[in-house]
């Protein structure tokens, strides 16, 4: 039997620390869980609809930058270990280069997800 085939285009890290996400309605706080590249998934008490595009600040570990990203929701469903949480996949949509390099230094270094 072959393993399964891997659908993510890009590999992804453990990650536990906190983040903003700032959709249109105002700010809210978010943990991440896992982040990559090109999105990440963290749980967030506000539901989010599909497709809603935010802003998503956040302060790697250890790093002094803040980086501004913009993505949109592609999934949103009720975190199954996190009561009264959602958990929230994002996609980017627009990242600065440089943060797109600390993502994918972060990623290198960090355990897989």
């Amino acid at each position: 039997m072959t393993a399964p085939r891997e659908r993510r285009r890009a590999p992804r890290a453990i990650a536990a620390f906190p983040i903003r996400l700032q959709p249109k309605e105002g700010s809210s706080p978010a943990t991440l869980k896992d982040l990559s590249t090109i999105g990440l998934c963290c749980t967030t008490p506000q539901r989010l609809s599909e497709l809603t595009l935010l802003g998503i600040d956040l302060q790697l570990p250890g790093q002094q930058a803040m980086h501004s990203i913009k993505g949109a929701v592609v999934r949103c469903e009720p975190a199954r270990d996190a009561p009264g949480q959602f958990e929230v996949a994002v996609f980017f949509t627009e990242i600065a280069p440089a943060a797109k390099a600390a993502l994918a230094s972060y990623v290198a270094a960090a355990a897989p997800a």
